[in-house]
């Protein structure tokens, strides 16, 4: 495990922490990190969307394992949702980010190297149906959920508008066509899609480190401790104990199993940067859940 922190956990870790020491040191301020933040989410990230939706290979999936995956993130999701929206009364737009971070993980750029480096190369097939059911369902249907809530007096017209301009609606379509055309697709849209959404980790790493460091670390609000408790400790523990109820190989289990120990993935912060929403609660639990992650990932794979 020591070998898979120094290479690749660390390294991937260094993009938020660069961002963090150039807005402390007076280089970066957070309009620079909101002005970063778009290219993500009209490019970066929905490229990412094409390129995973588009390379899944769908006849390979365990579905068994994909649907209990997809149960418990749904329990959590909302479960968490409608604790900090009835209990800690938080905006409803913040609550719903928060449940989003509580069950959606960062999995392509965290998790995935650590399987590999244990399991090898088929690690990445198991992982394509959970990572294909986050890119193609949960984030674009959070984005469009998040703008209506945020859409304040919009007339339906404006509304339709919104939703028109929002680069998610199109990313999930556009990558199930070429995964249908396969090899008749035009291979230059999955080289542009693969070339662009290879930007997507470090950018919004990146502008998590540029947030951060505009807040106190030391001020961490019941939510953030919620958020990466439910993250943590109840999404594996959930996932775990339906997996055992069910027939799936070994390797699905194990693999979907660490895909539900990972930390709280950056896609919330995104959306919230996008919608303007608060997102100093969102970055902090990517932040804890990230540093505590280290510690469960090890224990699952040692």
């Amino acid at each position: 495990m020591l070998q898979t922190l120094a290479d690749p956990i660390l390294p991937v870790f260094l993009a938020l922490v660069t961002g963090y020491a150039l807005r402390k040191g007076g280089v970066m301020e957070a309009a620079h990190a909101a002005a970063i933040n778009k290219f993500a989410f009209y490019l970066a990230v929905p490229a990412l969307i094409v390129s995973v939706v588009g390379k899944a290979p769908i006849g390979d999936f365990e579905w068994a394992a994909v649907g209990v995956y997809f149960v418990v993130q749904m329990m959590l999701y909302l479960g968490t949702f409608a604790l900090l929206k009835i209990v800690l009364r938080l905006p409803t737009a913040e609550a719903l980010l928060l449940g989003m971070a509580a069950s959606f993980v960062n999995h392509v750029f965290f998790v995935l190297p650590i399987a590999e480096r244990v399991v090898g190369p088929d690690a990445g097939v198991p992982m394509a149906g959970l990572v294909m059911l986050d890119a193609g369902v949960i984030f674009p249907a959070t984005v469009l959920a998040t703008a209506l809530l945020t859409a304040k007096g919009e007339t339906r017209s404006g509304m339709a508008g919104l939703i028109l301009k929002n680069p998610f609606v199109y990313a999930s379509p556009i990558g199930i066509a070429l995964g249908l055309l396969g090899e008749a697709a035009p291979s230059g849209i999955m080289t542009f899609a693969e070339f662009a959404g290879a930007s997507a980790a470090p950018v919004l790493l990146f502008t998590l480190g540029v947030t951060l460091a505009g807040s106190s670390l030391a001020r961490i609000g019941p939510e953030v401790w919620i958020v990466t408790t439910v993250k943590l400790l109840v999404h594996p523990a959930l996932v775990g104990g339906l997996l055992s109820l069910v027939t799936v190989s070994q390797l699905t289990t194990d693999i979907t199993l660490l895909v539900a120990a990972g930390p709280c993935g950056a896609m919330p912060f995104v959306i919230a940067t996008q919608y303007g929403v608060r997102t100093e609660a969102i970055a902090k639990a990517v932040l804890i859940s990230t540093v505590l992650s280290i510690l469960s990932l090890a224990v699952l794979t040692a």
